[in-house]
């Protein structure tokens, strides 16, 4: 999941750059009729304190092993419930719970997550994992369901590469060998070596 960690990073970045500058920017808005300047002030302050809590949450996730996800997940969701910070920490939740064997619980915290972000960036990202779960547990409707969701450019390759699992796990091997040669062309430089041995997989298909 290299790819889809670097894009996880950059959306960190970008939350802890503009986050408490767009609420800033809406409450500005309003600011003639409500006082703004004390109250924005607040706003900020407020979104600042859950962005160094999301980071917090992440950097303790990351050390923690499978066992001790969950807990720590659930103590740090308390404090950004209902905001894009609790989407991303439930990512990194599943992804442990991915590394423990618990795909069903994992696929319930992306799902939950789905919910609670705003971004169709973060969005897709999570429909990919939701989709690779749901390959693993021979839920094929319901992975082709989540690709087809997914329609922002960036993501080509990703859902290219990830049907042609799908298609690969439902026995249409040269259709599976088709979809890992588009999704090597729209990764271009940035194909791994392990989507080549898929594709060195089905030679011949």
């Amino acid at each position: 999941m290299e790819h889809e960690d670097q894009q996880v990073e950059e959306i960190k970045k970008f939350i802890k750059t503009y986050g408490p500058w767009i609420v800033a920017g809406v409450v500005i808005g309003l600011g003639s009729l409500f006082g703004w300047r004390t109250y924005s002030d607040h706003q900020v302050a407020t979104q600042q304190a859950r962005t160094a809590v999301y980071e917090r949450a992440l950097e303790r996730l990351q050390a923690a092993s499978p066992e001790e996800a969950p807990g720590i997940a659930r103590n740090l969701l308390e404090e950004v419930s209902g905001t894009e910070h609790a989407g991303l920490i439930r990512l990194q939740l599943a992804q442990k719970l991915v590394l423990g064997n618990d795909l069903t619980a994992a696929k319930q915290e992306l799902e939950t997550a789905l919910g609670e972000v705003k971004s169709s960036e973060l969005q897709a990202l999570i429909r990919t994992r939701i989709a690779r779960i749901a390959i693993e547990q021979g839920d094929f409707d319901d992975a082709e369901r989540h690709l087809s969701a997914i329609n922002q450019a960036a993501y080509r390759g990703l859902v290219a590469e990830i049907r042609g699992d799908l298609l690969y796990a439902r026995g249409n091997f040269s259709a599976a060998r088709e979809s890992y040669l588009l999704a090597q062309t729209e990764q271009a430089e940035t194909a791994s070596q392990a989507l080549q041995m898929k594709i060195d997989n089905l030679a011949g298909q």
